[in-house]
């Protein structure tokens, strides 16, 4: 305010120092007058509008800035668990071949095992065929002797068994 004075005292003292006289002082005097009513009715809401405006600014940025923190701990959070996740699957992974190899040896010995006992089996059989196989030769050359188709020399009994088993 006290420069719109200042500066209208200089234009009105500047006004005087002519020689004619005009009505440009009293248009001064009325434009200063209009300067300070305006000044005075507009200068404090026109401050508190731009304070209020430069605050909401301010805080806006601070909201942003806030979040902007926010997402990059987010974002930190985040590659901390892409970490973690990726340790977890290769120990996961891991584990897993473990697994498959233990449950692969364990299938192997019990395959082995199986093996083993299917050729004892199989022995056993061949042998229990041989002697099924023998009973019955000797039951037939026992049939045949009692019948008294064959004499019993220990020498024809023989032949008749290599016969009858080969």
């Amino acid at each position: 305010m006290l420069k719109i004075a200042t500066i209208s005292a200089f234009i009105t003292a500047s006004l005087f120092a002519g020689e004619g006289h005009t009505d440009i002082i009293e248009r001064t005097i009325n434009f200063s007058i209009f300067l300070a009513i305006l000044y005075y009715l507009i200068a404090e809401p026109l401050k508190k509008f731009l304070s209020d405006r430069t605050l909401s600014i301010e805080s806006e940025f601070k909201r942003n800035e806030a979040k902007l923190e926010e997402s990059k701990k987010a974002k930190d959070k985040m590659k901390e668990e892409v970490i973690s996740a990726k340790r977890r699957a290769g120990i996961i992974i891991a584990d897993a071949k473990r697994e498959a190899e233990l449950i692969k040896s364990k299938l192997e010995e019990t395959y082995q095992h199986d093996l083993v006992l299917l050729e004892k089996q199989q022995v056993e059989l061949i042998e229990l065929q041989e002697r099924k196989m023998v009973q019955s030769v000797v039951a037939e050359v026992m049939k045949d002797v009692l019948k008294g188709d064959i004499s019993l020399d220990s020498q024809s009994i023989s032949n008749l068994l290599v016969r009858k088993v080969s």
